[in-house]
């Protein structure tokens, strides 16, 4: 598959049907991708196997097991052919906004629940993508509210909430910077609330020891904690002043927030925010990028865990 730069223009539809229109071309790439670099047996370690070209597996010489190109991956136990599934990343890696499940079912002639499960697990590769890094240098943080589409019914009888007492899925959104404070990447978390626990936990698991942080005057980002592993500094936001470091942070949720209401159209409940986020944060750290390339999707779903059809890992 060509990379993004190989191609002047982003890659057409033709174009992709000519290289991966058949189920045996589509089997034959991800089986390089998956062996063209040597064989290691994830039972045993072993590094020598030989192809069972009958069953399309490949043998280990050690314990005998036997691997396809889709087992242990994000493609595990999948029943949709492949070309289906390649032709699903095509869709969602040509378009910024991606697709819909209502969509990507008419497109690749699959079930609702089908389309559904297809997008979540390329969704969860997005996110395996984005995992392996975190952010560094100046790092702006701030909290965020997402209101689901359909509201409980007994909530409209009760008054409206607004800003840190609401009852709205509460999201962390931190953003590293540039010195001169242009944006560069982007991390999303879902949580349970904005207490300084919370806080921290998402730091760590996001943002390198040592980076410069940079918070609002939000009681939970005065705990020492925080302090602990980086260094820290407050900034009173005002919306006209052009050389905050928090205005890029306010831009970015309320993009999210219109891509939300875009291609999903809107949140049904909570449960699938943090889903939606993971696909807006992959896109937009990747915004430099000409085209969003098929073939790293693909990499980055050979490299996942297998998952239930609610997204658990499996096993």
């Amino acid at each position: 598959m060509k990379k993004a730069n190989e191609y002047e223009k982003p890659m057409t539809i033709h174009d992709f049907l000519k290289e991966y229109g058949t189920e045996e071309q589509c089997r034959q790439h991800l089986w390089k991708m998956r062996f063209g670099n040597g064989f290691v047996c994830p039972k045993c370690e072993c590094e020598r196997g030989y192809e069972i070209t009958t069953r399309n597996v490949m043998k280990c010489a050690d314990c005998e097991y036997q691997v396809s190109s889709t087992v242990g991956t994000i493609f595990h136990d999948t029943k949709t052919p492949l070309h289906k599934w390649y032709l699903a990343i095509y869709l969602i890696t040509i378009d910024k906004r991606g697709i819909s499940a209502m969509a990507l079912m008419r497109e690749i002639g699959v079930t609702y629940k089908t389309a559904w499960y297809i997008n979540k697990r390329i969704r969860a590769a997005m996110k395996l993508a984005d995992d392996k890094y975190k952010l560094d240098g100046n790092v702006a943080i701030d909290e965020a509210y997402f209101t689901s589409f359909k509201q409980p019914k007994k909530a409209k009888s009760k008054p409206k909430k607004r800003g840190r007492g609401t009852s709205k899925n509460k999201v962390v959104v931190a953003l590293s910077t540039t010195k001169d404070g242009k944006p560069k990447y982007l991390k999303m978390s879902v949580v349970k609330n904005f207490k300084a626990a919370t806080i921290v936990k998402f730091a760590k698991a996001n943002i390198e020891s040592g980076a410069n942080i940079i918070t609002d005057g939000f009681a939970a980002y005065k705990s020492q904690k925080i302090t602990q592993n980086y260094f820290h500094e407050f900034e009173n936001f005002d919306k006209n002043d052009g050389e905050s470091n928090m205005k890029w942070v306010h831009k970015i949720i309320s993009n999210a927030k219109a891509f939300i209401l875009g291609t999903p159209h809107g949140l049904n409940n909570g449960k699938s925010l943090q889903v939606f986020l993971d696909e807006f944060c992959y896109r937009f750290n990747r915004r430099n990028i000409p085209l969003l390339t098929p073939e790293k999707l693909i990499a980055s779903m050979l490299q996942g865990k297998p998952l239930l059809y609610y997204g658990e890992v499996k096993g």
